[in-house]
């Protein structure tokens, strides 16, 4: 079975093409390096704006790699209503949904579109999935309430890759996810922090709504007046603070990029502000983590799993790991992401027959 991965992130566009469990070829579109990407969309918009520019970035490199035959398309989940954790087939209702009904300009939101319309270009367009989408919702019921009646939380996080990271962990250890507790930090453009309790994460710190840290383009949490004198000094529109929360805030407005790579690059010539910017964030991941401890609820956490693009730059995962030597658990890094592999292995079960694909 040919199968095409596609999962558009914040600043990238990652896919991948499998025969079976075996890769074929991988690419990543890095559109932080893209100048015509940058230009087009620097300020706030629809993420819907970028499907034409996605598309084609897509469909140049199945040309380029001479692919010309598939047998299923599986995209990244959006921000639909919460569902349960699975492999769905898309269909009008979910991408009508994900364009006019979503809960946060994200995008995620373009993963079933995009996979739809290459699953189209290939004449298999009852063949195109979605698989544990961001907003995968196993948060408690009490962990979604807040100081206020009519705000409730929600998830809204890298569901895929933690786990599929927490289930790699498990599996190093010949253990079963569902046998232990971790704590999942996944650093990206944006960050989530989740509670696995016994298999199901029973709360996260969503970065979207702007929780926990800051990002390279997250705000994080922001002094609830402050924001509030912000939203009425008429500096900006609703669409505008939406996007200081989810697109252009953390470093992007602190430091005018969103471009950790380059900043990990020129370390050595930051200014003392960009320095102490960029520990401020890393120390933000390390408060993240340990506000979801008492989630666990006292039982003996068994690891703290640290995963996502951010994880590969040393300097970020060390600060960590020296943050949080005091609490006694262990620290294992995962850089990078498993989505990939996690979006192909559930197209393979329903594909396979082991599963069947559940209807939106």
């Amino acid at each position: 079975m040919k199968i095409l991965v596609i999962n558009p992130g914040s600043t990238t566009t990652k896919l991948a093409v499998y025969e079976d469990q075996q890769e074929i070829f991988q690419y990543k579109v890095d559109h932080a390096q893209d100048q015509e990407f940058q230009q087009k969309f620097k300020g706030p918009h629809n993420i819907f704006n970028q499907f034409e520019h996605r598309a084609k970035n897509i469909e140049e490199i199945l040309k380029q790699n001479n692919i010309n035959q598939l047998d299923a398309v599986v995209g990244r989940g959006g921000m639909m209503p919460p569902i349960t954790s699975g492999t769905y087939q898309i269909n009008d209702k979910m991408l009508d949904d994900l364009k006019n009904h979503s809960q946060a300009n994200h995008a995620s939101n373009l993963g079933a579109p995009l996979a739809k319309k290459i699953a189209q270009d290939f004449n298999i367009s009852d063949k195109a999935f979605i698989v544990d989408p961001v907003t995968t919702d196993e948060i408690l019921p009490k962990h979604k309430i807040t100081g206020i009646l009519e705000v409730r939380r929600y998830a809204a996080w890298h569901a895929l890759n933690q786990k599929a990271v927490s289930r790699e962990f498990a599996k190093s250890i010949n253990k079963k996810y569902e046998d232990l507790n971790l704590i999942v930090a996944h650093l990206g453009g944006g960050a989530s922090f989740g509670a696995h309790k016994h298999g199901l994460t029973v709360n996260v710190l969503n970065a979207l709504s702007g929780e926990g840290a800051f990002t390279p383009e997250r705000s994080g949490a922001i002094p609830a007046q402050n924001i509030i004198e912000l939203c009425f000094s008429k500096k900006y529109t609703k669409e505008q603070m939406i996007y200081l929360i989810a697109g252009g805030g953390g470093l992007a407005s602190l430091l005018n990029t969103k471009d950790v790579f380059g900043l990990r690059q020129n370390y050595d010539s930051l200014s003392q502000n960009q320095i102490d910017t960029l520990d401020e964030m890393i120390t933000g991941f390390s408060r993240s983590i340990c506000s979801l401890i008492p989630d666990l609820e006292g039982e003996k956490i068994d690891q703290i799993l640290i995963t996502g693009g951010l994880a590969q730059w040393p300097l970020i995962t060390d600060k960590i790991k020296k943050d949080l030597s005091h609490l006694n658990i262990g620290i294992t890094v995962i850089p990078g992401e498993f989505e990939l592999e996690a979006l192909r292995d559930g197209t393979l079960r329903v594909l396979n027959g082991k599963e069947i694909a559940k209807e939106y």
